[in-house]
């Protein structure tokens, strides 16, 4: 099947004389302009040359601007003029070099200029480089990391990590004596004979000295963390579905789902310690660089902090499929969270109004709208998306009490009344649950944005399950991700003495 071919007609009708290379420039550059007024990305990368395109499902006259559109004509029909090759087609060869895109393909024909499309693979399809070619040390004595981004400017990354051939000398070069090494391993066996050490405990400890360097672990030491809770260490990537069309992942927490994507020459992301990985990254190593996906989809969204089940699909069908059930609120999700305080009901609801927080600095926080006036103050504090995100979302959340204990975790809350929940969100807002349990009292264990809670390594939330009623033949699929095991030893509902 042919590709269809959108035209832009020329000022002057069947004129052969037509603008230069100098036009076909202007041309270029007000294209780019109308796909940067569209929000859409500005443009692509060859990876032959490293040259910069326009991608080409955009390069039609449909799409531009109508403004834009009389300037292209314009552009065309006013430049002085030169000839054409004697075969209608256009010589490119002569194109301004010092313009930012290599020029399109061209077809003219009695006096139009046709836009001709390319087939070629999609952006995302291709393995992407998240480097520079750059190096930057921002520790003494670090040689640094070759691809320092926007995001890392004032941070302190370094590009060497925690290494050792085994867990006591990785303990060892991590800080802890012989005597530390041996009591960490007693009061939390399972690192030395279920973590692995490589992806988990070397990585995590690397992660920990990311947040001292960076004074975002409350004034405690890699060493100090690693002694008092020692499940910190724990990184478990792993799939509970795998299918032609679904994969389902079991999210460990604090761990990104993407890497943020940068443009040519420019990079947004870098890599905050060694072993730093996304799921994304897991999955592209799994399925992408084995040529079995074209690129990752993930059909819904789960919080860095927050482990458990995460659905990604392998076809762009498969994730429109995912994201209708979504949409129409036919996808049916439970979390297990662990909560301060023993709840008075074993059931309850709540409809609280939810929005964003106009005095949190970072605009991460959401808050509990109290009234219709007050989100209508709110919205006029804050400018853009952020003001009607304030004035509040009907929200409900479900709960469901499963065990009351005490907290087994060393710190400062340590021996505190805390319940396992049992969470089934009817909406999906953004913080629902841990701004809902919040608000009736029950905070999340380790949710530092919405409990007093700096103590605790992780925010004790766990996706456990995904139902996704799919039609048939494909038919209704069931996801459960088990409760990790650092989770499950948060809580004892045996009495802890003081």
């Amino acid at each position: 099947k042919r590709p269809r071919v959108r035209r832009i007609r020329l000022e002057g009708g069947g004129s052969s004389d037509m603008s230069g290379a100098g036009g076909l420039t202007r041309l270029v550059r007000l294209v780019s302009a109308a796909v940067s007024c569209s929000g859409r990305p500005r443009n692509t990368t060859n990876s032959a040359t490293g040259a910069r395109r326009i991608p080409d499902r955009w390069k039609h006259a449909a799409s531009f601007p109508m403004g834009l559109k009389r300037q292209a004509r314009q552009a065309l029909s006013t430049r002085p003029a030169a000839k054409l090759g004697g075969g209608g087609g256009w010589n490119l060869t002569d194109r301004d070099p010092n313009d930012v895109f290599p020029a399109p393909e061209y077809r003219v024909s009695a006096g139009r200029l046709d836009l001709v499309p390319k087939h070629t693979p999609s952006l995302l399809s291709s393995p992407r480089s998240r480097h520079g070619s750059a190096t930057r040390a921002t520790v003494d004595g670090d040689p640094g990391v070759s691809n320092p981004g926007d995001d890392s400017q004032h941070l302190l990354v370094r590009g060497e990590g925690i290494q050792g051939e085994d867990v006591h000398t990785t303990f060892a070069n991590a800080g802890l004596t012989p005597e530390q090494i041996k009591f960490v391993l007693s009061e939390h066996p399972l690192i030395e004979t279920a973590y692995s050490l490589r992806n988990e405990i070397q990585p995590r400890l690397n992660y920990m000295r990311f947040l001292v360097d960076n004074d975002r672990l409350g004034g405690e030491t890699v060493v100090e963390c690693v002694l008092r809770q020692p499940q910190s260490l724990e990184r478990n990537f792993s799939l509970v579905h795998e299918c032609e069309q679904y994969s389902a992942v079991n999210k460990p927490w604090c761990v990104r789902l993407d890497t943020p994507r940068g443009w040519p020459g420019k990079t947004r992301f870098t890599e905050k310690y060694p072993g730093d990985l996304s799921v994304e990254d897991w999955l592209e190593r799994k399925y992408v660089e084995n040529n079995k996906w074209d690129q990752v989809r993930f059909c819904h969204q789960l919080d860095n902090a927050t482990s458990g089940v995460l659905l990604a699909a392998a076809t762009k069908k498969a994730a429109a499929a995912a994201a209708k059930l979504f949409r129409e609120r036919s996808a049916k999700k439970q979390y297990l969270a662990l909560v301060f305080g023993h709840p008075e009901h074993d059931e309850w609801s709540c409809t609280a109004v939810l929005g964003r927080d106009p005095h949190d600095p970072k605009g991460f926080k959401e808050r509990v709208v109290t009234s219709v006036e007050e989100g209508l103050v709110a919205s006029e504090m804050l400018e853009g998306k952020a003001s009607n995100k304030a004035k509040g979302k009907a929200c409900e959340t479900k709960f469901s009490v499963v065990a009351r204990g005490m907290l087994t975790l060393k710190g400062k809350f340590f021996g505190t009344k805390v319940a396992k929940i049992l969470v089934t969100p009817v909406t999906g807002r953004r913080h629902q649950i841990r701004v809902h349990l919040a608000h009736c009292g029950h905070p999340i264990v380790g949710d530092n944005a919405y409990s007093e809670d700096t103590d605790s390594f992780r925010t004790f939330l766990h996706a456990l399950s995904l139902e996704m009623p799919f039609p048939e033949p494909t038919g209704t699929l069931t996801f459960h991700a088990p409760e990790p095991g650092s989770f499950a030893a948060a809580m004892t509902t045996e009495f802890i003495k003081e």
